[in-house]
């Protein structure tokens, strides 16, 4: 028997229900580490909605698209573009162009494919738009870049 700790876009994880009785014990009154993330700039709010990903917030990812972007998809069609992604690791982003808020970003996933992890390596850029007092993500062009060297990881 266990118990389901997280069951969002097609991935549950679980977890034996004897692990949980013996661990219960040691479960404390301690704050739980929050995610605090900033979408009042563009950069930021590129950060935060990678940042809802990895952290399999999807509602909270999800609330980062822009009223543009929302009219091709929905909550549902777009979580199951994530079904497959274990993890999602962002090395950097920085400012392309401030007056159209557009910032470049490099970012990997880690997925489960055929029963087996894959490594996907991502550089391009998002146009956020402001909208309610946060960007919000607008149009992207992000292509998947093929066996990067070390220093794609180092260079933004």
């Amino acid at each position: 028997m266990g118990i389901n700790t997280a069951s969002l876009s097609g991935i549950s994880f679980f977890v034996s229900a004897d692990s949980i009785q013996n661990l219960w014990p040691t479960f404390g009154q301690q704050d739980i580490a929050k995610i605090y993330v900033d979408a009042s700039t563009p950069e930021g709010a590129v950060t935060a909605f990678y940042t809802y990903l990895k952290a399999r917030r999807m509602e909270e990812g999800f609330n980062l698209l822009s009223k543009a972007y929302l009219q091709k998809t929905n909550f549902e069609e777009w979580t199951n573009r994530f079904k497959d992604i274990l993890d999602v690791q962002i090395y950097g982003t920085r400012m392309e162009d401030e007056r159209r808020n557009i910032v470049f970003l490099k970012f990997s996933t880690s997925n489960w494919v055929n029963g087996e992890r894959q490594e996907h390596y991502y550089a391009g850029t998002w146009q956020t738009v402001l909208e309610d007092g946060v960007y919000k993500m607008y149009r992207s062009n992000i292509k998947e870049v093929i066996d990067p060297d070390w220093s794609w990881f180092y260079e933004i």
